[in-house]
């Protein structure tokens, strides 16, 4: 099935929204993995922070990067899914594919911005809405830019007010991570990053389309 068939399936079918289940399996990826993912954390932070520090270009650089790094918690924990034995190395696989997620995670940036400056609400529905649009045009390359936003705002749109409280809860835990003297967002971060890929996967459940996209997506990040 191809993404199109798959998000017009979700949209007239449905789906099942599991908050409590993507948050458990979030933690449970995270615990199988903690070292990996807390050395990644780190490395992450500090890639931001560099970005950050470039001058006039350094916000919009932060937030491609966090768009690619963040796909890489998503690729680590498929193999963890798939009872593959996962590397340090294999967090970076995305950037092997960056200007795909950059053009995405750039283009979401900038109109979310436009929609918070146009009386808020329209950005806050497009923050959530557009959740999934780099992992989808991850997940399945062949697919556009513009394609995987609306795909994205699509299925979203079917359940956001769910997928704004999974915000939330996300938010909060990040909080509770930040008041165990920062140390505990490195727990938290990483586990908020599984937490999402979590609910990607149960939703959009990408390994059934494997004869569509897996092929494609392993060369491009072997290349």
């Amino acid at each position: 099935m191809d993404i199109e068939s798959r998000v017009n399936k979700l949209i007239n079918e449905g789906y099942k929204f599991e908050l409590e289940q993507y948050i458990s399996t979030g933690f449970y990826l995270f615990k199988k993995e903690y070292g990996l993912f807390i050395g990644f954390s780190i490395v992450a932070g500090l890639i931001s922070l560099a970005a950050s520090m470039i001058p006039l270009a350094g916000y919009f650089l932060q937030t491609v990067i966090a768009g690619v790094v963040n796909m890489g918690y998503f690729y680590v924990a498929r193999k963890i899914k798939h009872g593959e034995k996962p590397e340090f190395g294999d967090f970076f696989k995305s950037f092997n594919v960056f200007g795909n997620i950059a053009g995405v995670a750039l283009v979401v940036f900038i109109l979310t911005i436009i929609g918070v400056f146009c009386l808020i609400l329209p950005g806050i529905y497009l923050g959530v809405a557009w959740l999934f649009a780099v992992p989808i045009i991850f997940f399945y390359p062949k697919i556009g830019l513009w394609d995987s936003m609306e795909a994205s705002r699509r299925i979203i749109t079917k359940n956001w007010w769910q997928f704004l409280l999974l915000g939330i809860c996300v938010v909060f835990i990040n909080i509770a991570g930040a008041l165990c003297l920062l140390i505990g967002l490195l727990v938290t971060i990483p586990a908020s990053h599984l937490i999402m890929y979590a609910a990607f996967d149960d939703i959009l459940k990408p390994d059934e389309d494997v004869n569509n996209n897996e092929d494609l997506l392993l060369n491009e990040l072997n290349e």
